[in-house]
């Protein structure tokens, strides 16, 4: 079972890579750089055979596509680029047409073997593993709205994108304001008509038509609400898309200079933004479509009455707008103590351990109290601020019903006009249905400055310049050589340069070692490996190849980097090794944690490569965590692979299995090992000796403690207790040289 359960999973997986490799090189047709290769890194794990998932991947690359039922006849007449998917899960791509004589020859290339000559065949012929079903592709129009900057308008032009929805709730609401007329004339007309002439036949028919008319209502108001639903929803699912692909886009930078808590908080308000919209305003905005109806009606029924309704409702707006510049403040400040109070609930949950070993429980609490305070304090500020207006309308929202029904009784009274009892209630219930939405929509002025502040926050996530992707760079086949060329680099901010004027060369399936003091600039260099930084000056070549000219994926996937403190997912322990590489087969998996000296650990797990890792990795050791890491970066099989103080984290046994393990995981690639412990570099081919910024000395290790002051000095204070005498000077070449010793 568990084998051909295993089979099953390869053959969806190859029908899955034969989908995105047809979806490559339609993009390439239409002019978006795609790769295979891209796209099995980013939906390898989870890629989709079927013509609908492949739509859905296309609309995230910037391409639109359909699905479409084409006769074989068709294909000589269907624009634009199209996809064809076959019976026995292959693809094939439409590349042109001709006619010999009578005949259509489709000509088709298979997007597995792009460098085969076309297949030619007839629409009879492809009919046979063909079910003509077909997708077209073309282009995205870069008038989509989402490269703008985020905003109130980035916004609604993702709520315009769902017209055609909102076109038929708006005809839904036009057809329910006019049936918001039955109840009032009805209550008119028994008022005015059957009471006073006794008409049991005309309150039949009355009842009847109210009856009508509320079933129609009903009818309405839930397709109104069905689609306002699906409308929301699908607003949702393209704004939460969007948000998080830029938010995985920006720079590492970024994220190292902002508290956890402060981005989760601002990117959190776009909730509030998206429920404004489609919530509140849009319920407003289609109530007002219904004054199209009520307002023309209350001056039919009287003049007089209506100005005094309108007039009423222009000074509840005026109110509102007189308090929209201290509430913007008040909640701007509100705002800002609750990213102060979020930050820190963040950074105590994700420091707990430190907070428990420290005993840090009563500090950390009377800060919590600090801060805690602040917001509920201005959230109470804002409150009351907010109390003020709304003291102020509350009367006047009562005074459109107490107002219309006391001016109409006057003007009857008075003899001034000609009132009756059934107009004025009438009246009074459409002005109070007119004025909802007004009244509304005046309440909106004071929420619309909570919307401002919190598209402000997002803003400054969103809005950032992300990293550059260089998705139209090169794709080198890298073999492992790497060059700096009088490289400098200064962080942000930065007054000292992290690395001033580095050059040296590593030959393609070197080991190489860089050590140094802190600071000395070892981590800059991996990082500039990763392409993370590409705003410094020099060069840096990956055989021969700029590293800025190499497409940013591409490198990533090429040059593996296993740090001192590894982030595993939860998951399982499989999951976590497949993470950088979702297609790779179960063999690979047990070959990269044998490499990685995982293989012993796992098989003692309770459920071994199914066993799960928990949130923060607490049910594994510092050891097995880092072991794990090794073995998902060498799954990727990259061309250089660099520990950047990887086995820091590491007991001695764990420390020594890794060590011995590098040539075997050095095989075949370029590898480069960032280490602080002296020992383990003493097999590498050369090693780099850095020392506030600059390469000091470049050698094996036993040139370098010949020649090197700063190598020697960190090697004898490391081994120390080594030497036959605390006394006895250390000598080069000795039959106790610490080097055979190691």
């Amino acid at each position: 079972m568990a084998a051909q359960e295993r089979g099953e999973a390869t053959r969806s997986a190859e029908a899955g890579r034969a989908a995105l490799a047809a979806l490559a090189l339609a993009g390439q047709r239409c002019g978006v750089d795609l790769s295979t290769e891209e796209l099995v890194h980013e939906h390898g794990g989870a890629a989709p055979s079927d013509p609908a998932g492949l739509v859905a991947i296309a609309a995230r690359h910037g391409l639109e596509a359909r699905i479409v039922r084409l006769e074989g006849a068709d294909l000589a007449s269907a624009g634009g680029t199209v996809l064809l998917p076959l019976e026995d899960g292959g693809w094939r791509l439409l590349e042109g047409t001709e006619r010999r004589g009578d005949v259509l020859i489709l000509h088709l290339r298979d997007p597995l073997a792009p460098g085969r000559p076309p297949e030619r065949t007839d629409p009879l012929t492809l009919s046979e593993r063909w079910s003509g079903t077909a997708i077209l592709l073309r282009k995205r129009p870069a008038a989509d709205g989402l490269d703008r900057p985020f905003g109130l308008g980035w916004m609604l032009a993702q709520v315009a994108r769902e017209r055609r929805l909102f076109r038929d709730i708006a005809l839904a609401a036009l057809a329910a304001g006019f049936l918001s007329l039955a109840p009032p004339l009805f209550y008119m007309v028994v008022v005015d008509r059957v009471l006073v002439h006794q008409r049991g036949s005309t309150l039949a028919v009355l009842l009847l038509a109210i009856a009508v008319a509320l079933a129609f209502d009903t009818a309405l108001g839930f397709v109104r609400r069905q689609l306002v639903a699906h409308a929301a929803a699908r607003i949702d699912a393209r704004i939460g898309l969007h948000l998080f692909d830029r938010l995985i886009g920006l720079p590492m930078e970024f994220f190292e200079r902002r508290p956890t808590g402060e981005i989760v908080h601002k990117l959190a308000e776009v909730r509030r933004v998206r429920a404004f919209l489609t919530g509140q305003l849009m319920n407003v905005v289609l109530d007002t479509g219904a004054l199209a109806v009520l307002v023309p009606a209350m001056f039919v029924l009287s003049a007089p009455l209506a100005w005094l309704v309108l007039g009423l409702v222009g000074l509840m707006a005026a109110i509102v707008a007189v308090y929209m510049g201290p509430m913007r403040a008040a909640y701007a400040r509100l705002v800002e103590a609750e990213q102060r109070r979020s930050a820190f609930l963040v950074e105590t949950v994700a420091g707990m351990r430190t907070v428990k070993a420290l005993a840090l429980e009563p500090l950390r609490r009377r800060t919590w109290d600090t801060l805690a305070a602040a917001s509920i304090r201005e959230a109470t500020r804002l409150q009351l601020l907010a109390n003020q207006p709304q003291t102020l309308l509350q009367p006047l929202e009562k005074l459109v019903f107490a107002g219309a029904l006391a001016l109409g009784a006057w003007l009857a009274v008075s003899g001034q006009a000609t009132v009756l009892a059934g107009t004025l209630v009438a009246f009074t219930m459409i002005a109070g249905r007119a004025t909802q939405p007004l009244v509304q929509l005046a309440g909106l002025m004071q929420q619309l400055q909570e919307v401002r502040g919190a598209l402000a926050q997002v803003a400054s996530v969103i809005d950032h310049p992300p990293e550059r992707r260089r998705r139209v760079g090169v794709r080198p086949e890298l073999t492992g050589a790497v060059r700096f060329e009088r490289v400098r680099f200064r962080y942000p901010g930065s007054v000292r340069p992290a690395l001033d004027d580095v050059s040296f060369t590593i030959e393609p399936g070197q080991m190489v070692g860089i050590m140094g003091r802190s600071g000395s600039g070892k981590t800059t260099i991996t990082r500039l490996l990763q392409g993370l930084h590409d705003d410094y000056e020099g060069l840096i070549r990956l055989d021969g190849v700029e590293l800025r000219e190499i497409e940013l994926r591409h490198l990533r996937t090429r040059v593996g980097v296993v740090l001192q403190d590894s982030f595993l997912f939860q998951g399982t322990v499989r999951e976590n090794i497949l993470a950088g590489r979702p297609d790779a087969s179960p063999e690979e998996v047990v070959e990269a944690a044998r490499l990685a000296g995982a293989e012993e650990f796992i098989a003692r797990l309770p459920r071994g490569f199914d066993s799960p890792v928990e949130e923060g990795s607490s049910n594994l050791s510092g050891g097995q965590r880092q072991r794990l890491a090794i073995a998902r970066v060498l799954l990727m099989r990259p061309s250089i692979l660099v520990l950047d103080e990887a086995t820091s984290a590491l007991d001695p046994d764990s420390e020594a299995l890794v060590n011995a393990g590098l040539r075997r995981i050095a095989e075949g690639r370029t590898l480069i090992v960032v280490s602080h412990r002296l020992a383990s570099l003493v097999d590498c081919h050369q090693i780099l000796v850095l020392d506030d910024g600059r390469l000091v000395d470049a050698g094996r290790h036993a040139e370098l403690l010949a020649r090197c002051e700063l190598y020697r000095h960190l090697w004898l204070v490391q081994n120390r207790h080594l030497q036959p005498a605390a006394n006895v000077p250390f000598r080069i070449g000795g039959p106790r040289e610490p080097a055979r010793v190691a």
